[in-house]
């Protein structure tokens, strides 16, 4: 069987050696701010978010599992970045805020994050780096709509549906 997948022209791998450089470029300064790469992301979405979410909406948002996103979150919690609560509008749900001792944090978070951004796209001007976000935003939402459509799937053959036309 022949590979058709190259390198050159493979989007995945070029996606995926971007994220681990990006890691790679986080790591140490978020851990001088105590947190770990993979607790980086949650971080992110609550202060995007500046409300309380649930563990749940945390998940779906970042596309991680919900086991690993309870874990993370336990992490967080143990070192009083976040607090978890019951949900009062159902009690089977968990909000997660971000604490104060967090946003004491926030500006030094976003000096890491910043700097290893802009490390990625150093020597891009001001137009290719608009144009390159367009492009990132158009290849998430293509990712999402597949992800939804494939978690969509297994619904429908299970209540028998097929998706396809009446």
């Amino acid at each position: 069987m022949k590979n058709n997948s190259s390198r050159k022209t493979s989007f995945g791998y070029r996606f995926a050696m971007i994220q681990r450089i990006h890691t790679a470029l986080l790591r140490d300064g978020m851990l001088t701010l105590g947190i770990t790469t993979a607790q980086f992301p949650f971080l992110a979405e609550l202060f995007h978010e500046q409300r309380p979410v649930t563990q749940d909406e945390l998940s779906k948002a970042l596309c991680i599992d919900p086991a690993a996103t309870a874990r993370a979150l336990a992490q967080l919690e143990k070192k009083g970045l976040v607090n978890r609560e019951i949900n009062p509008e159902n009690r089977r749900q968990k909000l997660v805020s971000i604490t104060p001792l967090a946003l004491e944090m926030k500006p030094g978070f976003y000096e890491v994050l910043n700097t290893a951004s802009d490390a990625l796209v150093t020597g891009l001007s001001g137009q290719e780096k608009k144009a390159a976000l367009s492009l990132l935003d158009r290849i998430m939402a293509n990712g999402i709509t597949a992800r939804h459509e494939k978690n969509q799937a297994p619904e429908r053959q299970k209540k028998g549906q097929t998706g396809r036309g009446v």
